[in-house]
């Protein structure tokens, strides 16, 4: 029993280790992004919102800074909190930092990009389409996720501030939640950590300052 107890203790001390560090580099670049504004404004500024994620009941809004001609970075965050009826709900914090290399001109055009992702979740009984995440339907689940991944994008430019961006992309994630049953207060079942292949889908509305 006190084996078991320290087992649960380690792993609980290790979750905790490994969230710390991932919000530090999250912040970290959030700072490196915002630290300087005189030079964001010299080099541009993208403000944007994902309309795939608003249909979620997820507001979102993400901001990126063009570092170079063929370069940028930003950073998304959306926060869904919300409770429906039967306690149905899709509650989380997303923070996600992005690198993106255009293959044209920063802001036009093909590109590629890079991110991690940080998410706390509350999710319950929610069916997500094409089967993802089955586990969820039919009980409530709260933990935490850590992801990188990749995706490529494709922005339109609508007029000299408006574009329009399409990105597809796949991350690779970890995560430690705790499973109760789906009633509210429900009973505890244990927890779950395992990995994960998360499928990304934006359609971004971007307003562009230069």
């Amino acid at each position: 029993m006190i084996n078991e107890q320290n087992k649960v203790l380690l792993k609980t001390d290790a979750m905790s280790k490994c969230k710390t560090i991932g919000i530090k580099v999250i912040l970290l670049m959030l700072l490196l992004l915002m630290g300087n504004t005189s030079t964001i404004k010299a080099q541009g500024l993208a403000l944007k919102s994902n309309i795939l994620y608003d249909a979620t009941t997820t507001p979102n809004a993400a901001i990126e800074v063009r570092l170079s001609n063929k370069w940028t970075a930003g950073i998304n965050v959306a926060l869904n909190p919300w409770s429906f009826s039967d306690n149905k709900k899709l509650k989380h914090l997303l923070v996600a930092p992005q690198l993106r290399y255009w293959l044209c001109e920063s802001f036009s055009g093909h590109y590629f990009g890079a991110n991690i992702a940080y998410v706390h979740y509350n999710v319950s009984d929610i069916k997500f389409p094409f089967g993802l995440y089955s586990g969820v339907d039919g009980e409530r689940r709260q933990g935490d996720l850590a992801a990188i991944g990749a995706s490529y994008g494709y922005s339109w430019i609508l007029s000299p501030h408006w574009s329009l961006e399409a990105e597809a992309g796949l991350d690779l994630g970890y995560t430690w939640s705790d499973r109760y049953d789906y009633p509210k207060c429900g009973t505890y079942r244990g927890s779950d950590n395992k990995f994960l292949v998360l499928p990304k889908l934006a359609l971004n509305i971007v307003y562009i300052i230069k």
